[in-house]
């Protein structure tokens, strides 16, 4: 992994110990710099498993965001943790889906989801980040099952928790549209915003 001028050598020393000790994955390049920055943000080597990362997907985001696509989150807490290195970078728009949402959801439906929706029918070549909200995933495959949505540039699919994960992940994976996701219910707003800090600062 090479030294970049934007990270900190603590960082950079963290990395390398990280690599030292990962046994072979298969991964190669932008692929396991993914896992390796994940690995250090979370403190699990379990997610050398878990990963899905096709680099075709990754090499088309990296190209897009050099480009100056939006990142567009689910939640607040993930747009604060792209911003500052997404204004370091490419200075890429960061939105978060609620600032798009309606005041109130209908029966069935929640406010994250509609406004991710409504963030990215704006913005169609975008990078898409899920952190939190399965519903937000399962709407925005719905919709593109429909023909209502085009593919996203990416997304990362990485929701955590119990209730509807697996199988908002699961519909990720049949999807076709490009994408790094957790397998498992693990996930959420800083290992979804780890992967898109790794793709804008290669």
């Amino acid at each position: 992994m090479e030294p970049s001028p934007i990270d900190h050598p603590i960082l950079m020393e963290s990395l390398a110990l990280i690599q030292q000790r990962l046994p072979p994955t298969g991964l190669h390049g932008v692929q396991q710099e993914v896992l390796v920055r994940l690995i250090h943000s979370s403190g699990d080597w379990r997610l050398t498993t878990a990963l899905r990362c096709p680099a075709p997907a990754c090499e088309q985001a990296m190209a897009a965001l050099a480009r100056g696509a939006p990142i567009l989150t689910d939640t607040a807490m993930a747009a604060a943790a792209v911003t500052p290195m997404a204004q370091r970078t490419f200075a890429n728009p960061v939105i978060n889906g609620l600032a798009l949402a309606p005041a109130a959801a209908p029966p069935g439906q929640t406010r994250t989801a509609l406004g991710l929706a409504a963030a990215v029918q704006s913005h169609p070549r975008s990078v898409v980040v899920i952190g939190s909200a399965p519903t937000a995933l399962l709407h925005l495959l719905a919709l593109g099952r429909q023909g209502h949505l085009a593919a996203p540039v990416l997304v990362v699919g990485m929701p955590v928790g119990f209730v509807g994960v697996h199988q908002s992940k699961a519909a990720l994976a049949r999807s076709g549209w490009p994408q790094v996701r957790l397998e498992g219910s693990r996930g959420g707003a800083g290992l979804a915003a780890a992967v898109v800090n790794t793709l804008l600062r290669r």
